[in-house]
């Protein structure tokens, strides 16, 4: 029986982070190799037959859409992937069955899709990855598309990556410690809404 594969983290969160409108090509490719051949698999095993590469185009044909442009928010958790893909295979299935039903034919299709279940262990390291790579492309796309001064940047690099002192940040750049703190948590507020639309 087909299953479906460890989905990387990274992998979804360079898909979920095209709204800037920079196609990954890469990363859908990587995508389509580790699921079409288990789409594919898990069509024909439940009665899709001859028709498994075209549910398999098909299903594509709407990950692009959804997740390309951003209507479907799923980032890098690869257990809410898995169970938005059950749910399309599942849909394109019905398709299958009722586009046979009205050609009169009487086969039947098994909606049985069911997404694997993974260890409590397994989900916790899953969701540690995510957070933490989702916290890393935020503290990316803040510190390099937003309109924060180099100043700005530069100090909250010195205080809260590199974690040095907050007098030793405040003599290297000539402001006031509660100058320091300020940026802190004015560029932590930034970070925190990307990484909430991540």
């Amino acid at each position: 029986m087909a299953r479906f594969p460890d989905t990387p983290v990274s992998l979804l969160v360079r898909i979920a982070s095209e709204k800037t409108g920079v196609c990954d090509e890469a990363a859908w490719t990587r995508l389509f190799e580790l699921y079409a051949p288990v789409i594919k698999a898990f069509a024909e095993e439940r009665g899709g037959g001859c028709e498994g590469e075209d549910i398999v185009q098909e299903i594509f044909m709407r990950l692009v859409n959804v997740l390309g442009d951003g209507r479907v928010k799923i980032g890098g958790d690869a257990g809410k992937f898995r169970r938005y893909l059950a749910t399309l295979i599942r849909n394109e299935l019905v398709n299958v069955w009722r586009r046979r039903r009205a050609r009169g034919e009487g086969a039947t299709v098994s909606l049985d899709v069911a997404e694997p279940t993974v260890d409590s262990a397994t989900e916790a390291i899953i969701d540690a990855k995510w957070r933490l790579a989702r916290r890393k492309a935020a503290v990316d796309w803040t510190l390099s598309k937003t309109a924060l001064s180099p100043r700005s940047k530069a100090v909250y690099r010195a205080y809260a990556i590199d974690e040095r002192p907050i007098g030793e940040v405040a003599a290297a750049f000539g402001i006031p410690r509660n100058s320091v703190s300020q940026i802190k948590t004015r560029v932590e507020r930034m970070i925190a809404a990307v990484e909430a639309e991540i």
